[in-house]
């Protein structure tokens, strides 16, 4: 119980907050992946059939879609976790907390860095007009969610930080041996 007490105080009520905020950034950058799309100019080489592009269109945007939605998913649990105490209750679970602030690490930063590639999208390499030449609006929409998935990734690192680094007040335990409680060379 005091570890769950604990959590919610000071540094640890800052990185639960962080965790949080990760969580709902993660959502908006979904969101506004999800709802980026917009009507090219003319017959551009990336137009679809019905003469709009979507992140749909872009398996690099499907994935940055799906790593934005699982790491929601991830950090929602890594807030249970924090919040109920169980993430230093067994090393099971510390373990697996740290797993997931990995796996959610790696996720937001891949997505905030192909959202941000979004100008290449539509080139293939060659000097023809990309996407955003003649989308660019969906290419705005694509580069917020970006840097809202570079800012939840911010968040993340932010809270671990807190969580991690030891504050100047806190001391170190005296190394206490035997029975006498004393230290390792107390003579009585």
């Amino acid at each position: 119980m005091a570890r769950a007490k604990s959590s919610c105080s000071g540094r640890g009520g800052a990185s639960l907050a962080l965790r949080i905020a990760t969580v709902a950034l993660s959502v908006a950058s979904a969101v506004m992946t999800a709802t980026a799309a917009a009507q090219p100019a003319g017959d551009a080489p990336t137009s679809t059939s019905s003469g709009s592009v979507s992140y749909s269109d872009y398996s690099s945007f499907r994935y940055s879609l799906a790593a934005t939605v699982i790491c929601a998913a991830l950090q929602a649990a890594a807030v249970w976790l924090e919040a109920s105490g169980r993430a230093g209750d067994a090393k099971a679970a510390a373990s697996l907390a740290e797993l997931v602030d990995t796996a959610a690490q790696v996720l937001l930063y891949s997505s905030a860095a192909l959202s941000f590639a979004v100008d290449d999208f539509g080139t293939c390499g060659r000097r023809v007009a990309g996407v955003c030449a003649t989308a660019g609006a969906f290419c705005l929409r694509v580069r917020v969610s970006g840097a809202i998935s570079l800012s939840a990734g911010v968040a993340l690192s932010a809270s671990l930080y807190l969580k991690d680094v030891p504050v100047s007040d806190e001391r170190k335990p005296e190394l206490r041996c035997g029975p006498c409680g004393h230290g390792c060379h107390c003579h009585h």
